[in-house]
Parts: C-alpha cells; structure tokens; sequence
C-alpha cells in the first residue's frame, strides 16, 4: 500500500512524505525502488526517501544517497548525509568496504565544499557516527571548524577511533568556547587513555531569567494546538513545547500525568552530559513500571538539541530499544541524537531554559535517586513563546541557532 501511494501521482504531497517515512519506519526492502524514484521527486519527499533509503540500508542505498550529496536542494542534502549514517550504523546490513570508503570520501568532499551550516553538521555526524575509520584526516580537521557542533561531531568520531596519537589535537579543545565541546573533549581524551588533562566542564550560568517561572494554566483547561509545559528544577526552570499533532498519544499520556502530579519532585536519575537528562521514574523509582505503556508514534521530526521523548526499554539479548514501551520516563537531549530517531518518538521540544537542562548535574542510576537534580513542580503554562507558522517551523525542523534568544 505504501509503495503504491508513493508511486501515485495524484497523491498529495503531505501523504507521499509519510509514506516514504513509514517505508523506512518498517524497514522494508520492498520499498526501496520507489523510494528511489522518489529521491528526484519535490524535495519535501525527496529528503524523506533519502532519510528512509539510510534506515533501510545496503551497498544500494548507499550509492543512492551519495549522488544525493550533490542535490541543489539543501534538506535533500542534509537528510541524504543522516540516511548515510545509518546505512552504515551497527544495525544495518554490512556494508561492502569499497562502498563504505566510497561513503567517507564522498561525505569528506561534500562537507569542503558545503555552505549550509544545518547540512555541514548533519554530514559531520555521518562520518563521527559510522565513517570514522575511513575519515580520520576529515575530522581532525573539523577539529578547528568554527561550528560548534561540526567540533562536537568530530571529538565523538575521534574517540570511536581511539587512537592515543590523536591525544594532541583533541588536548587543543579543552579550552574550547563552547561548554559541550569541552564535555565531549573531556571524554575524548578519557577514551583515547588521557586522563590527566584537566577540562573545566563546569555549565555555564544560568541566565536569571530562567529562574522565573511562568504563569500556570489550570489542570482542567484544554490542552490546544501548541501546549507547553514548565520544569521547575533546582537549577532553573526549562519550557517545553508539545508536539501533539505529530504524537497524540503520547503527548496525551505526558499531559495527563502532569495534571496529575507524578512528576512533582520527581529525580533526573541519568543525566549524561552532552547526551540526555533523564527523569520520570514512575513513584520517583527509575526501576518501578508504570500500570501502562504507550504506543511508538516514531515521525520524522529529528532528535535536536532540547527535544523530548519518552524512555524505553531494551531487550536484555539485543541491546535494542522495544517500541511501544514507553511509560513514564522522559529525557531531553542536551545535542542532537539522531540515532535515536528509529526507535524513540519526539513529542516536543524545550523552547526556553536549555542552560538549565546543561546545568543539571552529571548522574547515574546506579547512583541511586539520592543527589540527583529534581523536577520540583511540572505543570501546564501560558506559552512564553510565538507560536507562528515560521516559529513552528524553526522548532521543528532546525538546529542551528534554534535555541539563541
């Protein structure tokens, strides 16, 4: 079925878009001559398909998305370098070597000549994420790159690597501006046997005005298109928006448990810096299940900085994440995760106090809740940000900048 509404001409661009993610959601080699097709269709669903062809994988895939790479359009280009990171992630078909060297050199020459910061990035992921061993002369020198997170993407390829003779260039970045790269130096060097260097990982200040917090709406009032929600920790209040019409189930379930009250002085019991905040045990336990679980609404909204998504659980044999195991727990991601994009749903994103999700303190669950950061009060507000068209764009679909005032 999906196959067929894809290759339909009258199908209306909005539904082609879903089918090609829906291709990719359930992995189906059976779609990847249409989803090809669709590559040099509009760009909305060409993106898609890229997106798709990745999640799918194979030697195939992979020559596909490499003339992507040189698309005019630069979503297609974005998404075409993400579907390249998956095609050659862990849980993906083994790729021939010719065409996983074929991948990072083609990825390598690309980001030299690209100019849109969200491609160059997303392309620097690709290669930190599962071309590293063919693109070490590539990150190394993304390691002076003045994008953050083109930065960030090459410490975490360097330290896949763990090569100690890269301990020099990575030594560089301990004084890094940004506070992420220097977490991620920090634990680059820990990986690469160094662990003498001293890195000031310390957060940066909470802006005073994310300890104000804003005006509440009643449990009973309706939730509306763009309901955001207040995080009222001891480090400073964090605003989320939620993203209903893209995971109404589980915006739904998230919304009445804050009604409810379950998350009032409820522990962040993992947080990982540069990586996720998490919290939500159900009773404050991190170990306890909840009487219910909710189904995965996997959509093609990427894991960005600050979004929020529902914990699951793994299959103690696989290591993998089980869709529809959601419950109670959340994180935030403090940078963008796009491998979690194939199994965990984003169902918002925090519009306000991501200073305060960088300041909560670093925390294992094997710690025990005692010390951990607390969500004081969590409860429904009045918006603290517009809600146009364009916003809503920016929120959804963007990284760079997103988060600035």
């Amino acid at each position: 079925m999906l196959v067929s509404v894809l290759a339909d001409a009258s199908t209306p661009q909005a539904v082609k878009v879903a089918a090609a993610f829906s291709l990719g959601a359930i992995r189906s080699p059976d779609g990847v001559k249409q989803l090809e097709a669709a590559t040099h269709g509009a760009p909305a669903v060409a993106g898609v398909a890229a997106d798709s062809l990745g999640r799918i994988g194979g030697n195939r895939a992979v020559f596909d998305l490499i003339g992507l790479l040189q698309s005019s359009d630069a979503f297609v280009r974005g998404k075409a370098a993400i579907g390249l990171g998956e095609a050659g992630g862990p849980t993906k078909p083994s790729l021939a070597i010719a065409y996983r060297e074929a991948a990072a050199r083609a990825i390598s020459a690309a980001f030299g000549a690209e100019q849109d910061p969200e491609v160059r990035w997303r392309m620097a992921w690709a290669l930190s994420r599962s071309y590293y061993a063919n693109a070490q002369s590539t990150l190394r020198l993304m390691l002076s790159d003045k994008q953050e997170l083109v930065r960030l993407m090459a410490l975490r390829g360097l330290a896949r690597l763990g090569d100690p003779s890269l301990m020099v260039p990575v030594r560089l970045l301990a004084t890094d501006p940004s506070w992420r790269v220097r977490v991620e130096a920090r634990n680059t060097l820990i990986a690469l046997g160094d662990r003498s260097t001293i890195v000031n990982v310390t957060p940066p200040a909470v802006p005073a005005d994310d300890l104000s917090t804003p005006q509440p709406l009643a449990s009973g009032a309706p939730y509306g298109d763009h309901p955001q929600v207040a995080l009222v920790t001891n480090r400073g209040t964090i605003i989320v928006e939620m993203f209903p019409d893209v995971a109404p189930y589980n915006v739904d379930s998230f919304l009445h448990l804050v009604d409810h009250g379950l998350y009032n002085n409820n522990a962040f019991f993992r947080v990982i810096w540069d990586f996720v905040a998490q919290g939500g045990g159900y009773k404050n336990d991190p170990n306890a299940d909840p009487p219910y679980t909710v189904p995965a609404e996997l959509n093609p909204l990427e894991q960005l900085t600050g979004v929020l998504a529902l914990g699951l659980d793994y299959d103690a044999k696989t290591n993998t994440p089980k869709l529809d195991s959601g419950g109670t727990q959340f994180y935030l991601t403090e940078s963008p995760q796009l491998h979690l994009d194939e199994a965990f749903t984003t169902m918002g994103r925090v519009v306000k106090g991501m200073a305060a999700v960088d300041a909560l303190v670093e925390h294992r669950q094997e710690d025990g809740v005692k010390g951990a950061d607390i969500a004081i009060k969590v409860y429904r507000c009045v918006p603290v940000t517009p809600q146009t068209p364009a916003a809503e764009e920016r929120l959804r679909d963007f990284e760079v900048d997103e988060l600035a005032p």
